[in-house]
C-alpha cells in the first residue's frame, strides 16, 4: 500500500512537472508566432512590400502611364498613384473642387465584421476609455470632369464603413504578392484603372490629405518628415509629410461642410503640438475652439500677415486600396517661423519620430528613390518641389 502511494504521489508529480514544462513551452511558441506575425505584418504594410507588384499590375494592363510618375536627381520614379493630369493642376481652390451639400450624403456601406477582425490584430479599434472610434470621415463619391476642372463629390461615412469598404483591396493584394497565382476579382472590378477608380464604386473610398510643411529660412526650405507609428491604419513605418489625415466635417456631424484648411488646423494642433484630440464630438459648441489656443493662434497670424501659403497641389487615388489622397502645401515664408516654432513642437501616437529635411536635399532624395515614402507623400513632395522651383538654391 505504501509502495502504491508512493508511485501514485510520483506520477502526479512527473505529470505536474510536464504540465508546467508544457505549458511554459505553449507560452513560448505562442509568443514567438505572435513575435513573427507581429513582424509580418508591418513588412507587408510598408509601401515596398506592394509597389512593385502594384506597378506591374498596371503595366500589365498597359496603364502603367496613369500611374503618377516623376524625376528624383535624375532618376525616374513611378509610384502606385492612379492620377490624371488635370487632377494636378495649379490654381485649384477648395470652394469648386469639393461638390458637397448639407446635410451631407452618408455612405451605405455594411461594417464588414471580419475586415474588422483582422485589423484589430494590429490596430486599436478603441480608445483608452475603451470606446469605440467611429466617428463621420469625408469620402470620395466620384470625380468628374468639367470644363472649369475636376470635381470631387463627397459624402460621409462611418470609420469602421471605411475599412469595411477599402480594406478587401488591400487585403487581396496582400494575398496576391503572397501566392503570385491568385487573382484579384475585387482589384480587377473596382481598381483596373483610372476611370473606374474615379467612380468610387466601394461607397466609402475615404478622402485623406497630405500636406507638405514647408518652412523658408532664406537661404533654403526646410521640410517636416515623419516615421509614421505602426498605429496607423495603411503604411505604418514609412516615412511621410506632416500632417496626414482624414477629413470631417467642421463640427463632426452631417450638417457642416467640409473645410480642407480646418481639417489642417486640427490635424498641425494635433500630431505636432500634442493638442487635445478634436476628431471626436465633445461638448464645445464652437468647433473653431482650438483657433485660440496659442500654436493654432500663431500660425493664423503668420497666414494674416501673408507668410502662409495654403495651397492645393492635387489629387489621385492610394492604388494599394483605392482610397483618394489630396495633396496640398503650407508654405511659410517668415524666416523666423522654423526656429521659434520646431523649437516647442511635440509630435502625437501617430508619428514614430520625426525630422527636417532640405527639400531639395540628397537625403529626401535618397529616401524616395528607396521606396521609404508612401505613394501620396511622393506625389505631394514632387509637386511641392514643382510650385517651390523658383526656391531652389
Amino acid at each position: 500500500m505504501t509502495a502504491d502511494l508512493l508511485v501514485n504521489l510520483l506520477a502526479t508529480g512527473i505529470a505536474f512537472m510536464l504540465g508546467l514544462v508544457s505549458r511554459g513551452l505553449y507560452s513560448r511558441v505562442s509568443k514567438r508566432r505572435q513575435v513573427t506575425a507581429e513582424i509580418r505584418s508591418r513588412q507587408r504594410r510598408h509601401p515596398r512590400y506592394s509597389a512593385g507588384w502594384l506597378i506591374e499590375y498596371y503595366r500589365r494592363r498597359g496603364r502603367e502611364s496613369e500611374l503618377y510618375s516623376t524625376e528624383c536627381a535624375g532618376t525616374p520614379l513611378s509610384v502606385p498613384f492612379l492620377y490624371r493630369p488635370s487632377w494636378a493642376a495649379d490654381g485649384l481652390d477648395e470652394e469648386s473642387l469639393l461638390v458637397q451639400r448639407q446635410p451631407h450624403e452618408v455612405s451605405e456601406v455594411v461594417v464588414d465584421q471580419r475586415v474588422l477582425a483582422r485589423r484589430s490584430r494590429y490596430l486599436a479599434v478603441a480608445d483608452e476609455a475603451g470606446e469605440p472610434w467611429n466617428e463621420w470621415l469625408a469620402c470620395a463619391a466620384g470625380v468628374t470632369e468639367t470644363a472649369a476642372g475636376p470635381r470631387i463629390r463627397l459624402v460621409l461615412a462611418r470609420y469602421f464603413q471605411y475599412p469595411s469598404a477599402c480594406g478587401p483591396i488591400e487585403d487581396e493584394t496582400y494575398a496576391a504578392i503572397a501566392k503570385r497565382s491568385r487573382r484579384t476579382p475585387l482589384r480587377d472590378a473596382v481598381l483596373p484603372d483610372v476611370t473606374r477608380a474615379a467612380e468610387c464604386t466601394r461607397g466609402a473610398h475615404a478622402f485623406g490629405m497630405q500636406v507638405a510643411t514647408v518652412f523658408d529660412t532664406g537661404d533654403r526650405c526646410l521640410v517636416l518628415i515623419q516615421r509614421r507609428s505602426f498605429a496607423v491604419s495603411i503604411y505604418g513605418g514609412a516615412l511621410a509629410v506632416v500632417p496626414v489625415f482624414g477629413c470631417q466635417s467642421l463640427d463632426l456631424s452631417e450638417r457642416t461642410p467640409v473645410s480642407l484648411f480646418h481639417n489642417y488646423l486640427r490635424e498641425v494642433y494635433e500630431e505636432l503640438y500634442g493638442g487635445i484630440e478634436v476628431q471626436r464630438r465633445g461638448t464645445r459648441v464652437d468647433p473653431t475652439w482650438f483657433y485660440r489656443e496659442a500654436p493654432i493662434a500663431r500660425l493664423l497670424a503668420t497666414q494674416s500677415r501673408g507668410d502662409l501659403d495654403f495651397k492645393i497641389l492635387g489629387f489621385g487615388f492610394d492604388a494599394l486600396n483605392a482610397e483618394m489622397d489630396l495633396c496640398a502645401l503650407a508654405y511659410i515664408s517668415d524666416h523666423r517661423y522654423a526656429a521659434e516654432e520646431l523649437a516647442v513642437m511635440t509630435v502625437n501616437w501617430e508619428i514614430q519620430d520625426i525630422a527636417v529635411y532640405d527639400l531639395w536635399g540628397s537625403e529626401l532624395n535618397a529616401a524616395m528613390q528607396a521606396g521609404e515614402f508612401s505613394p501620396g507623400s511622393v506625389f505631394t513632395l514632387a509637386r511641392t518641389r514643382e510650385v517651390l522651383a523658383h526656391r531652389r538654391p
